[in-house]
């Protein structure tokens, strides 16, 4: 028998060993952790969190982040006897699901109040069951609201996707970069897309002066895209070189993107000039520079609407108006309508001011 589905049968039992009131929180995966992380981190300073999910795949990602937990535990098998058996061996204040993990004993059969986060509706039957058992929804949008009434919710605070949210700490890094260059910075770049980018660079450069760096999705793909550039006459360096003489820098350490973003003039953000679906286009937006991005992002699609309606994103759907852009943008800069900063801001202590009320 696996040790998870020990666990999940609770054969191997949760403890917290640190003092105070508990806090349940559920997620499906690492996604849904990420979103709820700058809330959680609130919650954190005040409350132990115990933080259970479903997927297998995200226990390596969520093991790394035991600064935003006291305990990290797979979601028992939804079974009746399961969850009424965690939940009292946790003797939670609330438990808090995020997003749509409406599971029917985690939510029917738990005594604890419950609060349901980044909330969206769908009218699935499902849902219409469970809606009325939760004391709090803070759903997206104002007709996400309205359905959830019609279900039955008890309490429905309209705050905004928590996707907006960022967290605005990130460690500086000094690049060397020449007195009156351009930075075009291509992030979370996924294969397919180098050349793209840098054929797009190679005629811009022309007419601007103008260095690249890229940071692929994937590190262990950075000697390939060194390769790439190399084979089209561009001197390159690794991130983790040090060596400070380049057209192109490819970044191949982790952690840094958000503080390289910092030092663009234009951004791509990557997985949507392939049919990946798209990355997060809110990191480069949230600190002030526009974001050029393919047609493919139906998995980002709400950021994507967000980043047009506010000036900051720019689809492309090829290597000609990728190219045509990028120049435009480089030579005009943009005009946002509005700080995402304070939009995330904002959305932030919504969130924060709704949950607090419950757990009072």
């Amino acid at each position: 028998m696996s040790f998870c589905l020990k666990k999940r049968l609770l054969i191997e039992k949760p403890r917290i060993y640190s003092s105070g009131e508990v806090l349940w929180v559920h997620c499906a995966s690492v996604g849904e952790f990420n979103t709820f992380k700058p809330i959680l981190k609130e919650l954190k300073s005040s409350h132990r969190i115990a933080l259970t999910y479903f997927s297998p795949r995200a226990k390596e990602f969520l093991e790394s982040q035991s600064g935003f937990y006291d305990l990290l535990f797979p979601l028992p098998l939804d079974l009746p006897f399961l969850i009424r058996k965690f939940e009292s061996l946790l003797k939670p204040k609330a438990l808090i699901v995020v997003e749509r993990e409406l599971w029917f004993s985690l939510i029917k059969f738990t005594r604890t109040k419950k609060i349901l986060v980044n909330a969206y509706a769908k009218g699935s039957l499902m849902e219409k069951l469970l809606i009325p058992e939760f004391r709090l929804i803070v759903a997206r949008e104002e007709e996400d609201r309205r359905l959830f009434i019609e279900e039955g919710a008890k309490r429905v605070e309209v705050c905004g996707n928590l996707k907006f949210v960022q967290d605005s700490g990130f460690k500086p890094v000094s690049l060397n970069v020449p007195e009156g260059y351009k930075v075009f910075v291509a992030g979370s770049v996924r294969e397919g897309e180098e050349e793209f980018i840098l054929r797009a660079f190679l005629k811009v450069r022309g007419k601007i002066p103008l260095k690249l760096i890229v940071a692929p999705r994937h590190i262990k793909r950075a000697r390939n895209i060194k390769a790439l550039a190399e084979s089209m006459g561009l001197k390159v360096s690794l991130r983790s070189s040090g060596d400070e003489s380049w057209d192109v820098l490819v970044v191949d350490t982790l952690g840094e993107l958000r503080a390289i973003y910092s030092l663009a003039d234009v951004t791509f953000v990557g997985g949507t000039m392939v049919p990946v679906g798209g990355h997060n286009l809110l990191e480069p937006a949230y600190l002030g520079k526009p974001v050029i991005f393919g047609k493919h992002t139906h998995k980002v699609r709400e950021l994507e609407s967000l980043l047009t309606s506010k000036g900051y994103g720019f689809k492309v759907g090829d290597e000609g108006e990728l190219t045509t852009t990028f120049e435009r943008l480089l030579r005009e800069g943009f005009s946002p309508t509005e700080d995402l900063r304070g939009l995330s801001i904002k959305v932030k202590e919504c969130y924060m001011k709704a949950i607090l009320s419950e757990l009072d």
